[in-house]
């Protein structure tokens, strides 16, 4: 009795921990079996391309998460730094000039968020979905409600061209995705977000300075705010209005699915690579298999769900997972 208890502990054990990555196999496997298409070296690496600056925007989720926080300001605040880039770059301006204008708006309604959250103690909930609604409308007056189109522009080079055979856009979101790995797990300052993100109480008596790793990990997120919100305009041509919100679930959907990742059960950054490979890859695919597009909301609305149950392994009872 205790030897099949054991067995089954072990067998939840190991379902927890590499659950996800099994899930994310299967799926390439029966995709590949369904699609020739699919299963071509190329679109492989067009499903890392497509992933790149959704990876990009959960990594600045991920950061705040990290910290303990969560934020759903990226909903407009990715639409206002497109906006701005491809608006600036319509008028004339140098892609430099623009992208440092876009960067800049980001990190100011980031640093907003910071402020009110880390030093007010204000809901970051709250506080996160009122700058998300305020920057969308500072969207749709800059923009007058239409979308900013950047069509036959050298600027796309970026997102056309490569290194060495790798398309320029993985290239970006590897070195980022590395350099976001070892900030955050490999240096004492990753060590101290994670440790404020897992008890306030314990890092304040440990004399980490709370108020501003926090705000650090708000200003880092709409760095990466900007910069995915200015790949993905790229990868339109352009700046689709609201283009911030369509990506706000899929991207918070790749942060929990992240928790997921060798039972890790909290954020981490390498389960955001593998949470931004998997729903591009079911995008991908139903694009592939010419399925209707509301059907891939479905598929990944069920992946969630999968994840959910590895993300509480053996627990006895399902807990609701907040934002972070």
């Amino acid at each position: 009795m205790k030897g099949a208890s054991s067995s089954r502990s072990t067998a939840l054990a190991q379902l927890d921990k590499y659950g996800s990555i099994a899930a994310f196999a299967l799926l390439i496997i029966a995709f590949s079996a369904i699609s020739e298409h699919f299963r071509a070296g190329s679109n492989y690496m067009n499903i890392i391309v497509q992933a790149a600056p959704l990876m990009i925007i959960a990594l600045g989720v991920n950061f705040i998460n990290m910290a303990g926080e969560s934020d759903l300001s990226l909903g407009g605040v990715i639409g206002v730094c497109a906006s701005l880039f491809c608006g600036l770059i319509g008028k004339g301006a140098s892609p430099l000039a623009a992208a440092a204008v876009a960067v800049a708006a980001g990190l100011a309604f980031a640093a907003v968020d910071g402020l009110m959250v880390a030093y007010a103690g204000l809901s970051s909930f709250i506080v996160t979905i009122s700058i998300m609604f305020l920057s969308m409308g500072v969207e749709m007056t800059y923009s007058k409600g239409a979308s900013l189109w950047i069509r036959d522009n050298p600027i796309l080079v970026i997102v056309n061209g490569s290194i060495l055979g790798v398309p320029n856009l993985v290239v970006i979101a590897l070195a980022l995705f590395a350099a976001s790995y070892i900030l955050m797990h490999k240096t004492k300052l990753g060590v101290h977000v994670q440790a404020v993100g897992q008890s306030t109480d314990a890092a304040r008596y440990a004399g980490i300075p709370i108020k501003r790793l926090k705000f650090l990990m708000f200003l880092l997120g709409g760095l990466f705010y900007a910069l995915g919100g200015m790949l993905n305009s790229l990868r339109s041509s352009g700046s689709i209005i609201y283009s911030g919100q369509k990506l706000l679930l899929p991207a918070l959907a790749i942060t929990f699915i992240g928790k997921t990742v060798l039972g890790s059960k909290k954020s981490n950054v390498p389960g955001i690579l593998v949470g931004a490979l998997m729903m591009s890859a079911i995008n991908n695919a139903f694009t592939m298999l010419g399925v209707s597009f509301y059907f891939t909301t479905i598929v990944q609305g069920l992946v969630l769900l999968i994840a959910a149950g590895f993300s509480v392994g053996n627990r006895k009872t399902i807990l609701q997972e907040d934002l972070r």
